[in-house]
């Protein structure tokens, strides 16, 4: 359907909306799904003032804070003065993600050893990396997955906790003295990511455990979930 919402004193002529009436799975339990991916219908791309840019900023699940979310390329948009850029991959087999570039992971500062090829999207469409804003873990493919996650525990101090639903590794929070590495994402043309520690770590059991917010995948796609973006701008 086709409606004219308003913001602020613009208003947007024959914006395409659809209304569900039967829904399933996840999108059960949403009231409201906001889309900006990259497809002509999404709701940055009919907005024409925006140039098709915008810029966010998720709050963190462990630190209480707002988030934000900005349209257009204006002064405090999606170009901020001094950001760093990765490029961004299109996919004409699925062309509402949005695709980077990663080409390896480190831990402390030191990159983990992995074939950077497991990252790369194929000539046909599959594997390569996401960014998505849905859902909260990151996840790797298994070999990836594994080799981050052991490079973390040879230089992480602290008391061991048992596993938390999908999380293999767990630490007990109140112990104080913790010594958790940095977390850094490699992207192609040289840009570095590099974590704090509510990037990669996410309470659980009354916050009494904390655990490692990254988990395995039998796919070959891997997607930089909302817990690894929080507190940090990213603009597209």
């Amino acid at each position: 359907m086709l409606e004219t919402p308003a913001f602020g004193q613009m208003r947007i002529q024959n914006m395409a909306m659809g209304c569900g009436h039967n829904n399933q799975g996840s999108f059960n339990v949403i009231a409201r799904l906001l889309g900006l991916g990259g497809e002509r219908m999404s709701f940055v791309n009919q907005i024409p003032e925006t140039g098709g840019a915008f810029s966010y900023c998720l709050p963190s699940y462990s630190i209480l804070s707002p988030g934000w979310l900005r349209f257009g390329r204006g002064l405090g948009g999606a170009f901020p003065v001094g950001a760093a850029w990765a490029l961004l991959v299109y996919n004409p087999r699925a062309p509402n993600f949005y695709y980077v570039g990663l080409s390896g992971l480190g831990v402390g500062g030191a990159r983990v050893p992995i074939s950077e090829d497991i990252f790369w999207l194929t000539e046909s469409g599959y594997e390569g990396v996401i960014i998505d804003t849905r859902t909260m873990v990151t996840t790797l493919p298994t070999v990836a997955y594994e080799a981050l996650r052991d490079a973390f525990i040879a230089k992480t101090s602290g008391v061991k906790a048992p596993s938390v639903l999908i999380f293999d590794t767990c630490y007990q929070q109140y112990n104080d003295n913790f010594q958790f590495p940095s977390i850094s994402f490699y992207f192609l043309g040289g840009p570095i990511l590099t974590l704090a520690s509510h990037g990669f770590l996410i309470p659980l059991n009354g916050m009494e455990t904390v655990c490692f917010a990254f988990a395995p995948s039998a796919a070959g796609l891997s997607i930089i979930k909302n817990v690894q973006q929080a507190w940090i701008q990213i603009s597209i």
